[in-house]
């Protein structure tokens, strides 16, 4: 098989899956053959500026759509440069297929430039990483059903006719029966519970989009007709709407949701994985089930509180636990610990502020865009009060590196949101460090014309260390100060509109005007970073 029929073999599976956009910085070989078969096949292909934010967008576009997001990057340079995406996308449980050039089998010994190991770079980062030779026609469609297998993940491609064979390519593990005993272990705790509490997590939302409804119908009866407090981890955000009664809040591993879960004589994780969690101490003396669609490979997190676990299919498993939960709590208990810990956010104020407070950006952000607006989060301080505060009504509408929690996620994360929901109003919100690390994709979002609003947090300052440093230091203003930047400028040289604002009033008014106008735009907002130390220690409890 030739590597063009390699690479339309990669295209169809993909395009079989789903696959609608494939994102990339080609370089020469089987990267031009991929792109030119996706083009055949009806894919579109993204350029971009960096590999990392390729199979970051390929990494968002499997999770909003279920099907596996594609990315191409070029041989040495461009694979190492992809490899912070596909870890994201392993950790954030995404499916992507990521192609990249390679030098073959028959030059390895004489060719040095731009050889690496790109399996052995790859192996950390991917479910599978693979070279096909073209012997086998199956063996695209097996290693993009390895990405698509729960949990979802990122898998790997190298391209090399003139290999004596294709790599090994793991095969998709069956669908997991429901594991009975398990099960039913988690429905004898449920009937007894009298004050059960639900914490959705990844798996609540991964797969196809019929599945994660079923899920989702499943917890809404458990809440509904059943009043029990839902807890959603960042990834699960809108598995509940915010508005309804039953809607505890945010899940972190920290202590922003500890007083529903000191309360509660059970937890129910529905698809929860503690790769989403800070890593402290579980202190819950509840016992804890678990259902979901893959076991929980790092369950020692949990320790003894774990009294049953069951994996197999979600939806269905979760429709039972509706029929047999019922609680003892009040209606409306949930959203008052919701309230009790957004407004503890809320009262974190400075002094005499400098600009606007973190909180305001988002609150006023939140207000200000329609109702299903899609936000995209960078990690850094600014998460701390945009994941709790910006308001959802569905999944897929607050979208955030959470496994990963990798800087210059919000940026490239935008851009896919737009591309998969063109419909649909998108903000980015990004700290300053994290628009440092992904602004050439500011040109990517202007060439594109997508309706994306980008929202920087300017502080010249890493916030989140800074707010770590203290008391101890820990090297000073000098670790964590950026001189100030001018973003409205940079964006407006690539071609997006773009404004600095000071005070409230500029902001809620730029950004009105922005979200109407369908344009690109970049505000470059002036914030107050005192308080974040404060907003910290109300989210974990301490410097951590």
């Amino acid at each position: 098989m030739s590597r063009r029929a390699m690479a339309e073999s990669v295209v169809a599976a993909c395009r079989d899956a789903g696959t609608t956009h494939l994102f990339g910085v080609p370089g020469g070989g089987s990267n031009l053959d991929v792109v030119g078969a996706a083009a055949a096949a009806g894919i579109e292909f993204v350029l971009v500026h960096t590999e990392t934010a390729a199979t970051v967008m390929a990494g968002v576009m499997g999770e909003l759509t279920g099907a596996p997001g594609m990315a191409v990057a070029t041989r040495g340079p461009g694979a190492a440069s992809a490899v912070n995406g596909m870890a994201q996308a392993l950790l954030d449980r995404q499916p992507v297929v990521l192609v990249t050039d390679s030098v073959s089998s028959a030059d390895w010994d004489r060719v040095s430039h731009q050889r690496l190991a790109q399996q052995a770079l790859m192996a950390p980062v991917a479910k599978a990483t693979t070279v096909l030779d073209g012997s086998d026609p199956a063996a695209a469609a097996s290693v993009v059903g390895v990405a698509l297998d729960a949990p979802a993940g990122p898998v790997h491609i190298d391209f090399d006719p003139s290999a004596e064979a294709s790599s090994p390519v793991p095969a998709p593990a069956p669908t997991k029966a429901q594991s009975d005993a398990g099960f039913e272990a988690v429905l004898r705790l449920a009937r007894s519970a009298r004050k059960p509490v639900i914490i959705a997590g990844v798996g609540a939302v991964s797969g196809r989009p019929g599945e994660r409804a079923a899920v989702v119908a499943a917890i809404d009866v458990m809440g509904r007709e059943g009043n029990v407090p839902v807890l959603c981890t960042y990834k699960a955000r809108g598995v509940v709407a915010d508005a309804a009664p039953w809607c505890a809040g945010i899940a972190t591993g920290a202590t922003i949701e500890s007083p529903v879960l000191q309360e509660a004589d059970l937890i129910i994780g529905v698809g929860l994985d503690p790769v989403e969690f800070i890593p402290a101490a579980w202190p819950y003396a509840a016992p804890l089930v678990l259902v979901g669609s893959w076991a929980v490979s790092d369950s020692v997190y949990f320790g003894h509180h774990v009294a049953a676990e069951a994996v197999g299919q979600l939806g269905p498993m979760t429709q039972q636990l509706a029929a047999v939960v019922e609680s003892a709590w009040a209606a409306g208990d949930g959203q008052s610990f919701r309230q009790q810990a957004n407004n503890e956010l809320l009262a974190v104020v400075p002094d005499q502020p400098r600009g606007l407070t973190p909180q305001q950006v988002v609150t006023i952000a939140s207000s200000v865009a329609p109702m299903g607006t899609i936000a995209t989060v960078d990690a850094g301080a600014h998460m701390l009060v945009a994941m709790p505060l910006w308001e959802v009504d569905a999944p897929g509408q607050l979208l955030i590196s959470s496994g990963l929690a990798t800087m210059g996620f919000a940026l490239p994360a935008a851009v896919a949101a737009s591309l998969a929901s063109p419909a649909r109003s998108v903000v980015c919100f990004t700290g300053d460090g994290g628009i440092g690390m992904a602004l050439a994709e500011l040109e990517t979002l202007a060439r594109l014309a997508l309706p994306v609003v980008v929202v920087v947090f300017n502080d010249s300052l890493l916030s989140l260390i800074a707010a770590k440093q203290q008391p101890q230091g820990h090297g000073g203003a000098a670790a964590v100060t950026y001189s100030p930047i001018d973003f409205a400028a940079v964006a407006r040289g690539c071609g997006l509109g773009a404004q600095r604002v000071n005070d409230a009033g500029e902001y809620e008014a730029a950004l009105r005007a922005a979200l109407v106008s369908g344009v690109p735009t970049l505000l470059d907002v002036a914030v107050d970073p005192s308080a974040y130390g404060a907003v910290l220690d109300a989210i974990r409890g301490r410097r951590a």
